[in-house]
């Protein structure tokens, strides 16, 4: 698992550990109950306060992603990640709804979107079909 910390980013330091560790198990690079690193081991790799890292897996573990053992570390959990990764669909694309309505309220031509959308996709390889 790869995290990169921006320590000059405006997103706080706990938000980019959550994002790292998130993307990390949607990528499959982790199986299910498989031991995260520990709070003082990940905060050291990646030079921020344990606080901060304790925070991340507090926060993971509110949304599902990881469970905690007393005395033994944190776990991945993969046996609600389907149900998770639709919760986060649904929230985007609302999202994107309201931002559409916003780019039509001010004049923006739909075209113009589905070139950003596109260009986006392109560059992430993400084909459009699937």
């Amino acid at each position: 698992m790869k995290i990169i910390i921006s320590h000059t980013s405006a997103k706080p330091m706990y938000e980019q550990i959550e994002e790292g560790i998130k993307k990390a198990i949607y990528d499959g690079e982790f199986q299910d109950g498989e031991m995260l690193p520990s709070v003082r081991q990940l905060a050291k790799d990646l030079n921020v306060s344990a606080i901060t890292t304790k925070r991340a897996y507090i926060d993971l573990e509110h949304e599902g992603f990881v469970y905690t053992i007393s005395g033994k570390g944190t776990f991945v959990r993969l046996d609600r990640l389907s149900q998770l990764q639709d919760n986060r669909e649904r929230e985007l694309l609302e999202k994107m709804e309201t931002l559409t309505e916003e780019c039509c309220k001010v004049g923006i031509e739909k075209h113009k979107l589905t070139d950003v959308i596109g260009k986006i996709y392109d560059k992430n390889g993400k084909d459009e079909s699937k």
